[in-house]
């Protein structure tokens, strides 16, 4: 009987000892950071953004605005690849501006709780007049099935108790 117990408790000892020599450090992969020197030509956007939140932001635009890297930025003839850097297309400025544009919506409109950084707010969005289109103004003339309320209608259903609620019984 005595062997059994430490038969099953050096058992016990060498499979938490197996599990946890195989584990990973628990460090979260937050990307890969870069340093500031490494991107070039950034205007807009922060010069610490890490290589997958600027790969993951650029995805983003590409649905958005339902276009290819290329939409944006010019390939380099010597090389034929794309350079990043280059200013040669007018959209890439076009873009800047959208960027600033919508940042200055999101922190004059919707900064609320007087947020630390209100240009990381994020309301209002590309994709919000765009809907994959390259234009908005394209994308807006399509129709939209939805039912549009008054703004006087809005506030009134905001503002009107929920039945059940302890101000609805009091009436």
């Amino acid at each position: 009987m005595k062997s059994k117990k430490i038969i099953a408790s050096l058992g016990a000892v060498a499979l938490l000892f197996s599990i946890f020599s195989f584990t990973t450090s628990h460090k979260v992969d937050l990307g890969k950071e870069v340093s500031a020197s490494e991107w070039k030509n950034l205007k807009v956007l922060p010069q610490n953004i890490s290589e997958d939140s600027l790969k993951g932001l650029m995805r983003g635009y590409n649905d958005a605005l339902g276009v290819k890297c290329n939409f944006c930025h010019a390939n380099n003839p010597e090389t034929k690849k794309m350079d990043f850097a280059s200013d040669a297309k007018k959209e890439k400025e076009f873009a800047r501006h959208m960027i600033v544009m919508t940042r200055d919506i999101n922190a004059k409109n919707f900064n609320w709780e007087n947020a630390k950084n209100p240009e990381q707010i994020n309301v209002v969005t590309c994709v919000m007049c765009h809907r994959g289109s390259e234009s908005p103004t394209k994308s807006l003339v399509k129709p939209v099935d939805v039912e549009l309320k008054s703004v006087k209608d809005v506030a009134k259903d905001k503002l009107v108790p929920a039945t059940g609620s302890a101000k609805a019984e009091k009436k």
